[in-house]
């Protein structure tokens, strides 16, 4: 009972104080008219509800004090300030000790800040860089609460956010709406700024070819005459062929081994941008398109996002049989699918430190093969495919070599003597037949060029219009501003390098 009371007095004696002080600074000589007055303020260890009352008396305010509004407060203020900047300590005081006030008419209300209800507005966030369905995800996934079904994702208001947020994406003009109090909105915004910035981005050149065994061996022995401490070497495969195993080394291992004579192991050929007085890869690839034994399939050339998938397909959408039903009258309807045959190949980068780039990669090589029609009707057309999938870390403009996907091919081949080879039974006297297996190794070369900045693509730009404009001026084709148009449009195909 001795503290209430001694409270109470405490503050009688304040109020006694501060009116005494004000009517000596009202009569003060010299005093200009109409100055505000100030104060200061010294209460140690006194309860929140008595300073709460010194400062209805001091402003003229009307406050209404939740019963949860408890505890002691100390405060020293030993220069004087105006009455103005003494509530904004009070505000603050009680800020500290979790409570806020709320104007409800000629009354503030002061009740704990976790009760208040948060006044939400509408907020749109126009991205530049990001996608909005994609970052939306994003911020619900890792700030969202478990909701019913009937409710729209809600950010949960645990933590720094005043109140509840709700994050939609526009696909159309790629924004996201934000529905948040302002505060949270700003808290928010950091956030998204930090997501919404160009990525990175990984050009590959790619160059996918069939090769003969014995080409194979050459092969080899061309890379093995490259710079021995160029860190060449097979780091895995399998010899799809059942001849040979899987060599590791530098080159002169890769030349000797079997592995990769018989097309075993996947391997990294140095920068061919680099120095050297040996043929580099782009020179290598070049005379190898010349060659009878080697049959290029494609050169295809992706520019992929960082941590994104990329996919490039040449070949036919050719139709399947799936299915079969009879009509009422006896006709038989048959349901197909399309799927893509030909050269396919899927890769996601993911630009590490140092210059170097993590590729998924997976390549995959179908052809149909050639049936009687009568099959063909009835079960549908059947497919040789070749799939490769690996991981590797290369650094940036170095060639990755994939191989190991052998095919046999029987070749049969028939000589005869002109009109006396066609006769009946006594033909063969002037004629022979022979079939030749013929083995041949997939492999693909795969460069990849790290893109940072613009100026990174304006660079890959401007050498394929260079090379373009080397292969004009040797063809001296007419008129090369139209000839260079034509080609970018596709109605000039061009040929392969010699």
């Amino acid at each position: 009972m001795k503290t209430p009371l001694f409270s109470l007095l405490f503050f009688i004696f304040l109020s006694i104080f501060f009116s005494i002080h004000s009517l000596g600074e009202e009569s003060a000589p010299g005093e200009v008219p109409g100055k505000e007055k100030k104060i200061t303020l010294d209460f140690n260890n006194v309860d929140l509800p008595v300073l709460v009352k010194f400062f209805s008396e001091l402003t003229g305010k009307n406050f209404v004090i939740d019963e949860k509004v408890r505890g002691k407060v100390t405060v020293f203020s030993p220069t004087k300030m105006t009455i103005a900047k003494a509530y904004e300590v009070f505000l603050s005081v009680l800020d500290l000790k979790g409570f806020t006030t709320v104007q409800a008419g000629e009354v503030v209300q002061i009740l704990p800040a976790n009760e208040v209800p948060v006044e939400r507005t509408i907020h749109v966030y126009a991205l530049s860089n990001a996608s909005a369905e994609e970052l939306s995800k994003t911020l619900t996934g890792f700030l969202i609460r478990p909701v019913t079904q009937s409710q729209h994702p809600r950010i949960r208001s645990e933590g720094d956010f005043e109140g509840q947020v709700q994050v939609f994406p526009d696909k159309s003009t790629n924004s996201l709406i934000v529905t948040a109090s302002s505060k949270d909105f700003e808290m928010l915004k950091e956030i998204i700024q930090k997501f919404d910035v160009t990525r990175k981005q990984v050009y590959v050149e790619a160059v996918i070819m069939e090769v003969g065994v014995s080409k194979l061996r050459t092969l080899g022995i061309e890379l093995a005459n490259l710079n021995p401490d160029s860190r060449i070497g097979v780091i895995g495969g399998t010899n799809f062929g059942g001849i040979g195993g899987l060599a590791t080394g530098g080159p002169a291992a890769i030349a000797n081994s079997s592995g990769l004579a018989v097309g075993a192991g996947t391997g990294i050929i140095p920068n061919p941008f680099g120095g050297g007085s040996i043929l580099n890869i782009k020179g290598l690839l070049r005379a190898l398109e010349s060659d009878s034994d080697v049959n290029v399939l494609s050169r295809p050339q992706i520019l992929a996002t960082n941590f994104q998938k990329a996919r490039i397909v040449v070949g036919q959408n050719v139709p399947f049989p799936s299915g079969s039903s009879q009509t009422t009258g006896g006709t038989i309807q048959r349901t197909i699918d399309r799927r893509d045959v030909g050269v396919s190949l899927e890769l996601t980068p993911e630009i590490l430190e140092d210059k170097r780039v993590k590729l998924d990669i997976r390549q995959e090589i179908s052809t149909v093969v050639d049936s009687p029609q009568s099959i063909l009707v009835d079960i549908g057309p059947t497919t040789n495919k070749r799939e490769t999938t690996t991981s590797v870390v290369v650094s940036d403009q170095q060639t990755i070599v994939i191989g190991g996907l052998m095919r046999d091919d029987y070749v049969k081949t028939e000589n005869k003597v002109p009109f006396l080879g066609d006769i009946p039974i006594l033909g063969w006297l002037f004629k022979y037949q022979s079939k030749k297996l013929e083995k041949t190794n997939l492999m693909i070369f795969l460069t990849p060029h790290i893109l940072r900045e613009p100026a990174d693509i304006n660079a890959i730009k401007q050498e394929k219009l260079e090379t373009l404009d080397e292969f004009i001026q040797k063809n001296n084709m007419e008129n090369p501003e139209q000839s260079r148009k034509e080609i970018l449009d596709g109605k000039i195909n061009l040929p392969r390098p010699e």
